[in-house]
């Protein structure tokens, strides 16, 4: 029979394997210890096999023991005198303790397994997004002293929201007379064409005053960069990035002072930038000249021309930021007055303040609350993460009390027996962080993918030195929190009675020890966290569906967009316009096409067009008003789905020869027209060059308004012209067309972009795309915010399933002869099911209430984030208690089922 196995052979095998002693009396102690060994793991259900391959990895143990060897002869009533040691170095027997952590690991592949993979993916998680923080937020900037530098704002009380944007009246005040900063530099993002002797690309370029470089302390890879002389209007030269020589010009040395062509202008290649230079973003590909010019033109006292313009500065050494703005906002107030051009631009005619701001915390304003919000969910599911080995550990240690307790026995100090178990953590913490750190490589590859192109620094994001010494420290945090309850437990371990119990509860009774209670507040501590993380991305997710749901005035589906690039020097206005006419005419033509139209923006552009002039509205005083206006073909407003709710829209009959019409919204009626809207003259101008002889543009149809791009900036006020009715025709040399579709609009795509180059090969369609996609793109950042924390909610949830499942397994495995007996006595399995179903839904009701008062409290740093729903919403917090307690009592269901199907007669043998 499998009871009978000779163990005492077996020890002094082991014994002699190890090339220990063969003390008579040793060895017939660890006989017996082994013996009882065995039949607690046959109590527990194990089978033989199972069981005998237990005592052997405690054999092992026991003969691995230094200490075993310095025993005197003594019997087993001697063995809890206290041992003679002799005096040695804390790191002596390291090596073997680490030895035999890694042989008992390989001996219970289950839980290595299981506590390395959670490991891995906590630390995987928490790294991964340590090194986004670190890489946006905390990494130093490209640049020498960057911490002088600063992005500077004009900003105007009551203003509209815009970028953060500057005025050359501005500018030119303060950089002539500055006291504050070393100088000051400016830039304009625009898309161009390039060729270089293939095929034409469109690619962003930024417009640079020669004072960028010296700001940035930037040097060139090859050539020089932008002088003084440089700094004049129409200066055909560029800088090419790096990427862009190697790639459209193989990294000829030869290409400085070679010409390329921009927009059909040659221009003369004076360098090239190191790939390290991006600025002002990762998508700038070439740099060119750009000049700010004065307000006021000596030729002409009564002109005003506004330009704006990004503007950064370096500020002097000792110089503060609240200094500068001072100094540049008593600057600013001095400029030349712009006149109604201020009203058009920021909406009011308020002084300008100008705002000085650290150019990193600027340039990462956007992202910072939730990149911070996102960190603290990691490091919840961390937590999580190590709350859950920890609790597998903790049934070890009570699982392992016997070998505990007999290397106690042997000799082993509490210290020696604690730097076992720490020894033991610090492998899986060690394993677990290089897997860890494996995988946070395998995302990176993934990650620029994810993050949006417009998300700042994201080519800063690497696993560098300090996200490597973060994974190994959250390693080792890891070890060593996963090992301290167990430590604990060695300082408690009752010797006689840890030798001598049979490990199971008595009949008839609970778990009621410290271990146990500590054991199920770690469960309801993880059932919390999952509630909070949870709570948080279904409100994101909620949030998100909203954003997609919202109303924007128009219907995107089935709608494919473009711009039909139409450059200066290939179109006069004239000519633009019966080309565009053209397009329009021929895309109409085609099969799957329901309507087609053109406009000089579209919602969710960054470009923009503003009017601003003075009316008398009738019954009312004459005010000043600013309007975004839009220059759009016949049926426009139609094609793109917008709604009229009183008159018409904009129709072929409205003509250059015919009466001057123009559509507005309800934004401009609320803000400008106390009356009826329809009839109002609106004294724009457009059609004539001569002020003096202008007619005035009759309001024929008011329209719902459109979100023009975030859903959170406020509806503005909106006038629609026909650009049939200008002189010049339609003014943009790059208007955007609108397709409405029967079908897939993508499908259409190749066939308009034919379309465009046949009817003039010095034309071009760029940024093809749906307006859906268009949709999806502007919700990025809210899209990504929602789908982390929704993998962190869903991991944390899956870690606590098994935690959940792990405990009750254990539980049962402890209560294995009281089920045994409550099953003998007539307990039904329906019972015993409840009875241990009733355990699991315990701690997850409580970590369900704990976790949802804690998301109660926490919601409020999530509000900004959030619309369409409150950070208390009643239904998010119901589904996600329904949903946790579901899942609980599911994890909980097995384990019940085991229990249910206990053998009594079995159960009360063993």
């Amino acid at each position: 029979m499998p009871e009978r196995l000779d163990w005492k052979a077996r020890i002094t095998s082991a014994l002699a394997a190890a090339g220990r002693n063969d003390d008579p009396d040793v060895t017939e102690e660890l006989a017996q210890h082994a013996r009882t060994a065995y039949e607690a793991a046959r109590a527990e259900g194990a089978t033989h096999a199972d069981a005998v391959a237990r005592v052997d990895v405690e054999i092992a143990g026991w003969c691995a023991d230094a200490d075993l060897l310095k025993r005197p002869r003594r019997r087993l009533p001697a063995i809890v005198a206290p041992p003679v040691v002799e005096a040695r170095s804390p790191l002596t027997g390291l090596g073997q303790d680490f030895r035999y952590s890694v042989r008992v690991l390989r001996h219970q592949p289950a839980f290595a397994l299981l506590a390395i993979a959670t490991l891995a993916l906590g630390i995987a998680a928490t790294t991964t997004l340590f090194s986004v923080v670190y890489g946006v937020l905390m990494k130093p900037l490209p640049w020498r002293e960057a911490n002088r530098l600063v992005r500077v704002t004009e900003v105007r009380d009551g203003m509209r929201t815009l970028p953060p944007i500057m005025t050359n009246a501005s500018y030119l005040a303060w950089r002539g007379s500055s006291t504050a900063i070393e100088d000051i530099a400016a830039w304009s993002t625009g898309t161009i064409t390039v060729s270089t002797g293939g095929e034409p690309e469109r690619l962003r370029v930024a417009g640079v005053t020669p004072s960028t470089f010296g700001v940035l302390r930037a040097t060139p890879l090859a050539g020089s960069v932008f002088t003084e002389a440089d700094n004049v209007r129409n200066r055909r030269t560029v800088l090419l990035s790096e990427g862009f020589w190697r790639q459209r010009l193989a990294g000829d040395a030869k290409a400085v002072g070679q010409k390329i062509t921009i927009d059909g202008q040659p221009y003369d290649i004076v360098g090239v930038m190191p790939a390290s230079f991006v600025f002002p973003d990762r998508e700038t590909r070439l740099w060119t000249p750009y000049f700010v010019g004065p307000v006021l033109d000596p030729r002409n006292p009564d002109s005003r021309a506004m330009s704006v313009f990004g503007s950064i500065a370096r500020l002097k050494p000792g110089a503060t930021p609240e200094q500068a703005a001072a100094e540049a906002t008593a600057r600013a107030r001095t400029a030349p007055d712009l006149g109604m051009v201020v009203v058009a631009l920021f909406g009011t005619k308020s002084p300008a303040d100008i705002r000085v701001t650290p150019w990193l915390a600027q340039i990462t304003a956007d992202v910072r609350p939730a990149l911070l919000v996102m960190m603290a969910a990691v490091g919840l599911l961390f937590l999580t993460g190590i709350a859950n080995v920890a609790s597998l550990q903790l049934a070890r240690a009570s699982a392992r009390r016997r070998e505990v307790a007999l290397r106690a026995a042997l000799g082993a100090g509490t210290a020696r027996l604690a730097r076992q178990l720490l020894v033991e953590n610090v492998v899986l913490g060690a394993v677990g962080g290089a897997a860890g750190l494996a995988l946070t490589w395998l995302s990176h590859r993934s990650l620029s993918t994810l993050l949006p192109a417009s998300f700042p620094r994201g080519t800063e994001i690497d696993i560098d030195i300090p996200v490597a010494i973060f994974a190994i420290g959250a390693s080792m945090v890891a070890a060593i929190l996963i090992g301290v309850l167990p430590m604990l437990q060695t300082r408690r371990v009752a010797l006689v009675q840890a030798l001598n119990e049979d490990s199971l509860a008595p009949v008839g009774g609970r778990v009621r020890t410290g271990v146990a209670r500590t054991r199920a507040m770690i469960m309801a501590g993880q059932v919390a966290v999952a509630a909070v993380l949870l709570v948080g991305a279904g409100l994101l997710g909620r949030s998100f569906v909203a954003l997609i749901n919202v109303d924007r005035g128009y219907d995107p589906t089935n709608l494919l967009t473009g711009t039909i690039v139409l450059p200066d020097h290939a179109f006069r206005e004239p000519q633009r316009t019966a080309v565009l006419d053209q397009i329009l005419t021929r895309v109409r033509e085609t099969p799957g096409v329901a309507r087609a139209a053109a406009s000089s923006v579209i919602p969710l552009s960054t470009r923009d067009s503003l009017s601003a002039f003075r009316m008398t509205p009738p019954g009312g005083e004459p005010r000043e008003v600013q309007a975004a206006t839009r220059f759009v073909s016949p049926g426009y407003l139609e094609t793109i789905g917008m709604r009229t709710v009183e008159g018409r829209g904009l129709t072929e009959s409205d003509s250059v020869t015919s009466e001057l019409v123009a559509v507005v919204n309800r934004a401009f009626v609320r803000a400008y027209l106390p009356g009826p809207a329809l009839g109002v003259a609106l004294p724009l101008g457009y059609q004539n060059e001569d002020d003096h002889d202008q007619q005035p543009w009759k309001i024929v149809g008011v329209i719902d308004d459109v979100l023009p791009r975030s859903v959170t900036d406020p509806h503005r006020p909106e006038i629609y012209i026909s650009y049939r009715q200008l002189r010049g025709g339609m003014n943009s040399d790059a208007p955007a067309i609108v397709v409405r579709t029967a079908g897939d609009p993508n499908a259409l795509a190749p066939a308009i972009r034919a379309i465009v180059r046949d009817v003039d090969r010095n034309a071009s369609l760029d940024g093809v795309s749906t307006m859906d996609q268009r949709v999806l793109d502007s919700l990025a950042q809210p899209r990504l915010y929602a789908a982390v924390l929704g993998a962190f909610a869903t991991f944390a949830v899956v870690i606590t399933a098994v935690g959940l499942f792990g405990v009750l397994s254990y539980m049962v495995s402890l209560r294995h002869r009281e089920i045994g007996v409550r099953a003998a006595l007539g307990a039904r399995p329906g019972q015993i099911v409840r009875l241990v179903v009733s355990q699991g839904a315990v701690m997850a009701v409580a970590g369900v209430v704990v976790g949802l008062g804690a998301a109660w409290m926490l919601g409020k740093y999530l509000t900004t984030f959030l619309y369409g729903v409150t950070s208390r919403d009643p239904i998010t917090f119901a589904a996600v208690a329904a949903a946790l307690i579901v899942v609980s009592l599911a994890a909980c269901a097995v384990p019940a089922i085991r229990a249910a199907r206990v053998d009594p007669l079995r159960a009360l043998r063993h």
